[in-house]
């Protein structure tokens, strides 16, 4: 089984953020650790009016069979939104762990790369050989984790996001110096710009399960 993520992104009511912080706030800590394979989902701020929403999960199989219990959650917080959620899922093909614990964990920045299909495994071995180095030493940095997504982006393309989490939004910036650099690497295998939304952690769930796999 490959650990894989999925991504909801939507438009909200800005007028309105404090009443939906406070009511996904109230979401049931039960409900959620009551869906198998879920490791744990985490709120980011991106936009003034937007919010991203990235959960994990021990396999695909477990994403899928979540998929009613995903669509019950944001269900209840439709109220707010302005449009449809996008939402994008996929396997786990690249990971960093920083020095910082997940607890400080405060701020989260998502890179989506579009790319040549046909030059995915230059594109793997590249990650395989050179992220965990690049990244070694960052400060601040709690973890990347990178998915190839099924439904590509928006248009269809073949595309991956890189999700990556910091304790601050001062050193994400810092950080962001060594992901251009890492993107340069894979710069003639994208097919247009990466594009780039982050802000601050505004919300987290983390399964027993996940506290377990940051203590090994």
């Amino acid at each position: 089984m490959t650990a894989s993520m999925r991504f909801t992104a939507f438009d909200f009511d800005a007028s309105k953020y404090e009443a939906m912080l406070s009511d996904v706030n109230n979401l049931d800590s039960d409900r959620l650790a009551a869906i198998s394979g879920l490791i744990g989902a985490r709120a980011v701020r991106i936009q003034e009016n937007r919010l991203m929403v990235v959960s994990a999960y021990r396999s695909m199989e477990d994403l899928d069979a979540a998929n009613d219990a995903h669509r019950s959650i944001f269900a209840d917080i439709g109220q707010y939104m302005t449009g449809q959620p996008l939402v994008r899922s996929g396997e786990i093909v690249g990971t960093v762990d920083g020095d910082t614990p997940l607890s400080d964990m405060g701020y989260m920045r998502f890179i989506r790369v579009c790319f040549d299909d046909s030059k995915w495994d230059v594109i793997q071995s590249y990650m395989d050989d050179n992220l965990a180095s690049a990244f070694d030493g960052v400060a601040g940095l709690c973890r990347i984790r990178i998915a190839r997504l099924r439904e590509g982006s928006i248009e269809g393309k073949p595309a991956i996001i890189a999700a990556a989490s910091y304790d601050n939004e001062a050193n994400a910036q810092a950080g962001m110096v060594v992901a251009q650099k890492s993107l340069a690497g894979m710069a003639e295998y994208m097919t247009e710009e990466p594009h780039v939304r982050q802000g601050e952690l505004v919300w987290q769930f983390r399964s027993d399960e996940s506290f377990r796999l940051e203590d090994k």
